[in-house]
């Protein structure tokens, strides 16, 4: 309970005078509102009972100003709250995804990408609501029912203590029913984000569901995810009903109490007309703002495992965002003893891994499948660090320097890369504006070898690519990937099988093209295809997680090595084979053909 108050205090001190500028305003209606039920007790004593009618224009003057002044908040204050939890919200919004871009990898691929859009579209709507509008309704309709309960107690104490015993009722009914609505509003949230996964992931998988004709068990999935949404939805409305049915004799009980014991007061003469009217709708607002005050308690309930939920996220287990300026310029790359496993304990992908990375040159990185050629990349670009050991920049360990400046200096483009619903021109400027990176977009297209395709269509370079680039095929969307990081001309780019979809004459000229583009920086290709790394200054060989020979192509040629086993393999069963054979080395390890 303590961490989802300091959450929400967070955000509340973020905009305070505003907030509490919404419940003077909430409140001002509010007691607008009760001075127009408080007038028409002059109307009836004063004017229809004693016929002092020289009062009517002062009452009627009071009754236009009370009005306009009710008008005028009913529209404002609603805005201002509004406007309020808009800001909130945003700000909100902002912090999640600062954690959610420092959340570990391992920790991300825990969770499914719809259940990250639910907490942004549902829960940080819910709290944001919370704080902007129903705390500060909140403390108006608390106040608002302590003003009533005095002008009442002023009236009558008897129909005081009676309506107090009865709020008091009331509310340990709202105390009780808040812990099972918060538990049923969890689990409605969590049934319904299980939904949403399914449909996002229903959608994304539409050809290989046709192609395969499950429709059927698709159907059967989502039936069985919406069943379960639905009976939750169903639990929650029926605890929403019990509440009602136990809390509605105690509304209709004070109105019975004031229709009763203020019609003897007025037979008896203690109690005007007039002001058993006024008595009466008091009353009804009373329970009416007390019902408005525990349902507030019913919402924050609600909200408060919206608060739980945000929680569990942004106090996971997040990257070290480092505490050292990276040392420029770039000199020296090093893996020192490093040990790493995608999960800690099991299944181990580097093994006390040491070797140099020059800068400067061109590098390959080749080896059996499941060697550790991918996981290399991935510890470079910081998406995990070394279970043990270190990787050295300049001498300084990878983990300690800023990893925004760290992302500054080094690019990536996998085998699959990500392409964004958009432009062909947006997707390569991915939101630069300045002039040198748009001067650069023709020049990179062109090394890429998609300048000529791009030209060629209607749009040119505003082109729309649709989901995940779907109208490209897959040579070109790894073409488009290509010239995104050699616009953004890092130190250091790593292609990681960034070609394995092109045909080796088209890969050749690339690869040529890239060289000339890049000379001077350092460039990491790690590849299956042999043919097309041969020309790298300096390659490495990796097996089960250890670096096994490194050299120059000509070097490793004239070892007996698996560089050189690896070279026969092709040379006898040609590049489309390669894969499966490497493969095979990877069970039986570099002796296979010896």
């Amino acid at each position: 309970m303590k961490k989802h108050i300091h959450f929400l205090k967070k955000y509340i001190m973020s905009r305070p005078s505003l907030l509490l500028i919404s419940v003077i305003l909430m409140t001002l209606e509010s007691l607008s509102f009760l001075s127009i039920i408080g007038l028409q007790q002059r109307l009836i004593d004063n004017i229809l009972l004693q016929g002092q009618y020289e009062l009517v224009p002062e009452i009627v003057c009071l009754f236009v100003l009370a009005f306009l002044l009710y008008a005028v908040l009913f529209t404002y204050a609603p805005h201002m709250m509004h406007r309020n939890q808009s800001v909130i919200q945003s700000r909100m919004a902002d912090d999640f995804m600062s954690y959610v871009y420092r959340i570990s990898i391992r920790q991300l691929q825990k969770e499914r990408i719809a259940t990250y859009v639910h907490y942004i579209t549902q829960d940080l709507d819910k709290v944001a609501d919370m704080i902007g509008n129903q705390i500060p309704r909140g403390i108006q309709q608390l106040f608002v029912v302590l003003f009533v309960a005095v002008m009442i107690g002023m009236v009558s104490p008897v129909m005081l203590i009676a309506c107090f015993i009865l709020g008091t009722a009331y509310v340990i009914l709202g105390r009780v029913f808040a812990v099972k609505l918060k538990k049923a509003a969890s689990h409605v949230q969590k049934a319904k984000s299980g939904v949403l996964v399914h449909i996002e992931q229903g959608i994304s998988s539409t050809r290989e569901v046709l192609a395969y004709h499950r429709l059927a068990w698709e159907k059967e999935r989502y039936d069985k995810l919406y069943n379960t949404y639905y009976e939750k939805v169903m639990h929650e409305g029926k605890q929403v009903n019990l509440k009602m049915i136990t809390s509605e004799p105690l509304n209709w009980g004070v109105r019975v109490l004031i229709l009763g014991y203020g019609g003897l007061l007025v037979l008896q003469g203690e109690l005007s007309i007039g002001m058993f009217v006024v008595l009466f709708q008091l009353g009804f607002q009373f329970i009416q703002y007390l019902q408005d005050l525990f349902n507030s308690f019913m919402d924050w309930s609600a909200g408060g495992a919206s608060v739980e939920r945000l929680l569990n996220v942004m106090e996971g287990e997040q990257m070290d965002e480092g505490n050292t300026p990276v040392p420029l310029p770039l000199q020296s790359l090093s893996f020192n003893h490093v040990d790493f496993s995608y999960e800690p304990g099991r299944n181990v992908i580097l093994n006390n891994l040491t070797f140099d990375i020059p800068m400067g040159i061109k590098i390959a990185i080749v080896g059996t499948s499941g060697s550790g050629k991918s996981t290399i990349a991935q510890l470079l670009i910081r998406y995990f660090d070394p279970d043990a050991g270190r990787i050295l920049v300049n001498g300084k360990p990878l983990n300690q320097l800023y990893r925004s400046d760290w992302t500054e200096r080094i690019g990536i483009v996998f085998q699959e890369p990500y392409l964004f619903p958009d432009t062909i021109q947006n997707n390569l400027l991915m939101g630069t504006e300045d002039e040198q990176s748009a001067n650069l977009m023709r020049l990179a297209c062109e090394a890429a070898q998609i300048d000529e395709y791009i030209v060629s269509l209607p749009e040119g370079y505003d082109t729309f690519i649709g989901d995940r680039g779907i109208t490209l095929s897959g040579g070109q969307r790894q073409r488009l990937a290509i010239a995104r990081a050699l616009i953004q001309n890092r130190d250091i780019l790593i292609l990681d099988e960034a070609t394995s979809a092109l045909d080796l004459t088209t890969e050749r000229r690339l690869q040529q093209a890239i060289d000339r583009y890049r000379e001077g920086k350092t460039t990491i290709v790690i590849a299956h295809r042999l043919s097309t790394i041969q020309n790298a200054d300096l390659i490495f060989v990796m097996h089960k997680g250890e670096m096994v020979e490194s050299g120059t192509h000509d070097q490793l040629l004239n070892r007996e090595g698996l560089y050189r086993e690896m070279i026969s393999l092709q040379d006898l069963n040609g590049e489309g084979q390669q894969t499966d054979l490497l493969q095979s080395l990877n069970q039986s390890g570099p002796s296979a053909l010896a």
